[in-house]
């Protein structure tokens, strides 16, 4: 049942089907990933590139995913901390992880997505979930744990996360009728989607 899942597992939960399903003008990762393969004429990493800069200037924009609409009926599922930039971070991830032929629905696919969202974070918590990165890659790793100990992880991803929210005061969904305007320093947020990007193209 929805409602014995915790807070962080919800998290993950919503994360990941807006950002691969969409809502409203903000289009999935599947669409995303489609319209830049179009654009480079089916250049994969071009348009893995291409991916990479539109969301890395969509993070630095005081603008961050204007026009948001619907965004209000997050508050029956997901956390109030929810925030545009994670969201972003996590479609882009997702996007990266279409076009190189991922299955977006293979639940190993989403737990390494949301590795790279947390950056070194997440890293982090794979090896103390007792994955050795250092000598296989995060996608064979995952395949190994048996799918309860990769669901602790998911759990812990999602408590990080929520815990990062937190920190960072972040915007309550409630508040995003029907626009979201994040003007939340700009360099950073930048910076941070590097971050996911970096992390992305080399494990996904």
């Amino acid at each position: 049942m929805a409602s014995s899942r915790g807070l962080p597992d919800t998290l993950i939960d919503e994360l990941w089907r807006r950002a691969v399903g969409g809502i409203g003008p903000f289009a999935g990762a599947a669409s995303v990933a489609d319209d830049a393969l179009r654009a480079t004429e089916d250049d994969v990493e071009a348009a893995v590139r291409r991916v990479v800069g539109s969301h890395v200037r969509l993070a630095a924009s005081s603008g961050l995913l204007t026009s948001l609409g619907g965004a209000a009926t997050l508050v029956v599922t997901a956390p109030a901390g929810m925030t545009g930039l994670y969201l972003l971070g996590t479609r882009l991830a997702a996007t990266i992880a279409h076009l190189r032929g991922r299955d977006l629905e293979d639940p190993v696919i989403r737990t390494a997505a949301f590795v790279c969202v947390l950056g070194a974070d997440g890293t982090e918590l794979a090896e103390r979930t007792g994955l050795d990165l250092v000598n296989a890659s995060l996608l064979h790793g995952l395949r190994r744990l048996p799918p309860e100990v990769r669901g602790q992880l998911d759990t812990r991803i999602g408590y990080r996360l929520t815990s990062r929210f937190t920190k960072r005061g972040a915007l309550n969904v409630t508040k995003l009728i029907p626009v979201v305007a994040a003007p939340i320093g700009a360099g950073a947020d930048a910076m941070a989607m590097r971050t996911v990007a970096t992390f992305a193209q080399a494990h996904l």
